[in-house]
């Protein structure tokens, strides 16, 4: 990518998206299944129980196969949910084989849920998250929206650890940061597992 490219963080997201979104099926399916062989090379994966996902959009690498392997290894898999009451607000419940699906607001497949559903966030060992791109330091760009943001604020002194998940060209030298930018400790891409240190 080019230096003036790694600079606007809003040509680097759009750059991505276009990229993202021209991935053949075959490369897609190829990517998300080596995806999931090296998140089970991950021990925090492999011994975490109960883990938040996401299902994939706007091109994003290919979520299912994952949480297939992680409930065939007897995971609890939850996803987001966006909330139309609460500004930026995401939650998270369970997501088995039999959930019913719906688009929210935003076009995005999240499941019928109650209330009671709803999984603390001190209950969750890992969040698996979605993003546009990510730099040497670990720092995340995503669409724009601010949930994960949000939602991962001061994330350093809770239970869970948040883990990026992307394809490879997804990585950029250097994203300008700003104040709400979370910094991810690790990112998965089917070729490799991505640890930074968090200051």
């Amino acid at each position: 990518m080019s230096t003036k490219r790694s600079q606007n963080r809003k040509e680097i997201r759009s750059y991505i998206r276009i990229v993202r979104n021209s991935v053949t099926l075959t490369k897609k399916y190829d990517e998300s299944n080596k995806i999931v062989r090296t998140a089970f090379n991950c021990n925090i994966i492999y011994n975490a129980k109960n883990i938040a996902c996401f299902l994939s959009f706007d091109g994003e690498i290919n979520t299912y196969p994952l949480i297939l392997k992680l409930w065939l290894n007897n995971k609890n898999v939850f996803l987001p949910i966006v909330s139309s009451s609460y500004s930026r607000k995401l939650f998270f419940v369970p997501f088995t084989c039999k959930s019913i699906l719906y688009y929210n607001q935003y076009n995005i497949l999240q499941p019928f849920y109650n209330m009671k559903d709803i999984i603390l966030e001190s209950d969750l060992d890992l969040i698996i998250v979605p993003l546009v791109a990510f730099d040497c330091r670990g720092v995340r760009l995503g669409m724009g929206g601010g949930f994960y943001d949000q939602f991962l604020k001061n994330w350093e002194r809770k239970k869970f650890i948040p883990i990026g998940m992307a394809y490879d060209f997804q990585f950029v030298n250097y994203i300008p940061r700003q104040p709400w930018d979370i910094s991810l400790p690790i990112v998965l891409t089917p070729n490799k597992i991505h640890f930074f240190h968090q200051n």
